[in-house]
């Protein structure tokens, strides 16, 4: 686990300036892809539109504690604050990226793997996009958040799933590589890990429909990159672009969806929960 998490550490270290330069969603802060999804009308409203969809769960929880599990540089949790009335942290792997997650402000930012170091306590939603796949243990990662979690607290993922192709398909096999997914998994696999968590599945819907596949840049890219791996070693950025562009023919082929996925936690019985200091950090 914490030789993965390293791995994860070092790919976000060295390709975040390159992300937030010349990445989709880099005007914005954000490293997630935009999702033209109902009612958008342009590509800002695209980036924030899984965003919007995350404000609708925090209105059903009052003023609450929310914690994003990959915070990246900060720019996702911000947005929520600065619409909602709420106390934010933000947890991520990456040193670079925490160290610019702490000179954008208003947010109480960590360092560390959310699978296995502590997390705020009663935590009424947390959060990630695009970050589960990347978790060290699955397992370990719903046992965490359900930790921090109050009861009937929301865990929200908005991320990558299996769908109808194998782990030994090419594409889906450099997509793992490339990206370090190593938590890509079935939905149904994912459900079950969340069931022994304590967290009951809410609700999903398939983003997929909904995303920007033949970009002129995605088709530039898939054309010169052959060329680019045959004359440079594959380092951090070219396993982003090769994982990047695997990615892109999973999704378009149905081996991989996008999906956005909502869980809550179970009352115990009794109605009994964690104290604060069995859960993290207050």
């Amino acid at each position: 686990m914490a030789e993965h998490a390293d791995d994860v550490a070092r790919y976000y270290d060295e390709n975040t300036g390159a992300f937030l330069a010349r990445g989709e969603g880099g005007s914005e802060g954000v490293f997630h892809r935009a999702v033209w999804g109902h009612g958008v009308v342009d590509r800002a409203g695209a980036l924030h539109y899984v965003h919007e969809l995350i404000l609708r769960e925090i209105d059903t929880l009052g003023s609450p504690r929310i914690l994003d599990l990959g915070c990246g540089v900060g720019a996702s949790l911000l947005y929520l604050l600065e619409r909602r009335d709420a106390e934010g942290f933000g947890i991520t792997v990456s040193g670079e990226q925490y160290e610019r997650a702490r000179r954008r402000g208003n947010g109480r930012w960590l360092r560390g793997d959310f699978c296995r170091d502590p997390l705020p306590a009663d935590v009424d939603l947390a959060y990630g996009i695009e970050s589960f796949v990347h978790g060290s243990d699955a397992r370990a990662f719903f046992g965490n958040v359900s930790r921090a979690l109050r009861p009937r607290g929301r865990l929200v993922l908005v991320d990558d799933f299996l769908a109808g192709g194998t782990r030994d398909q090419t594409p889906v096999r450099d997509f793992i590589w490339g990206w370090h997914a190593t938590s890509l998994l079935r939905p149904d696999e994912v459900d079950a890990m969340a069931t022994a968590a304590g967290l009951t599945l809410l609700s999903e819907r398939d983003l997929t429909p909904h995303l920007c596949l033949d970009r002129p840049r995605d088709r530039a890219l898939a054309f010169f990159l052959p060329i680019v791996r045959s004359v440079l070693s594959n380092g951090p950025r070219v396993r982003s672009l090769v994982g990047g562009n695997a990615l892109r023919k999973s999704l378009k082929r149905g081996f991989i969806e996008y999906r956005f996925r909502v869980w809550e936690k179970r009352v115990a019985q009794g109605g009994s929960s964690a104290s604060t200091s069995e859960r993290g950090l207050s």
